[in-house]
């Protein structure tokens, strides 16, 4: 009688440091129990190291991509639903409260939308007059640093909404969220282009992963 591989032995006793002190595992133990609903008949642990040094550690682990060798579409699509339930449920929290009145809420609304791209995207949120939000919308997909829409184009989606305010949103893939010339000018812009229709940019806020930046809180807007 052939014996089991050793690995399931080893993936049961990781479930089970799991089911008692979560906390306890490593980062590439999590990564490997989670590859084990997608990979099966399998020692996933070297792969589980590979993905969290390919990806620059789990802070990153939503850019896992094919690229990696050993990962195939299944994991993409495991990590892909992972990322899009976490969005859900930091969505749900942000509009159980019901307003957007300040930049942390903006922030762990979009973070998972938009925080962790390779390219710069807009986010455009229309508010009413108690700052609900009516709409969000992903405006514009650019290059790796650069990412604009027209403002004329706002203002328009801004008054078929009945908007009241608007607050922006854009990321820095870098990380650096320091706001560029052109960031600034931008903002400048589609403030000045909103208030001739009397409405309101209340802030531009830049997001990463891991933090954000308000235009209104530095003193830029």
């Amino acid at each position: 009688m052939s014996e089991k591989p050793y690995y399931l032995g080893h993936r049961k006793r990781l479930k089970e440091r799991f089911k008692a002190h979560p906390e306890s595992l490593q980062d590439y133990e999590i990564i490997e129990l989670i590859l084990g609903y997608v990979i099966r008949g399998k020692d996933v642990k070297p792969l589980a190291k590979k993905i969290l040094d390919e990806v620059k550690g789990v802070a990153n682990i939503f850019n896992v991509n094919e690229d990696i060798e050993g990962v195939g579409g299944e994991t993409v699509l495991m990590f892909r639903l992972l990322q899009e339930f976490y969005r859900r449920v930091e969505s749900a929290k942000v509009l159980e409260e019901k307003v957007f009145d300040n930049p942390e809420k903006v922030f762990k609304y979009l973070k998972y939308q938009i925080g962790f791209e390779n390219v710069e995207k807009i986010a455009v949120l229309y508010l009413d007059s108690k700052n609900g939000l009516i709409s969000c919308k992903i405006e514009s997909a650019g290059t790796v640093n650069e990412s604009y829409i027209p403002p004329r184009e706002i203002v328009k989606k801004a008054l078929l909404e009945n908007a009241v305010s608007v607050i922006l949103a854009h990321n820095h893939p870098s990380g650096n969220l320091t706001p560029s010339n052109g960031d600034k000018v931008f903002t400048e812009t589609v403030e000045s282009a909103l208030s001739t229709v009397g409405i309101r940019l209340l802030d531009h806020i830049i997001v990463y992963k891991n933090g954000y930046l308000s235009f209104k809180k530095e003193g830029i807007l």
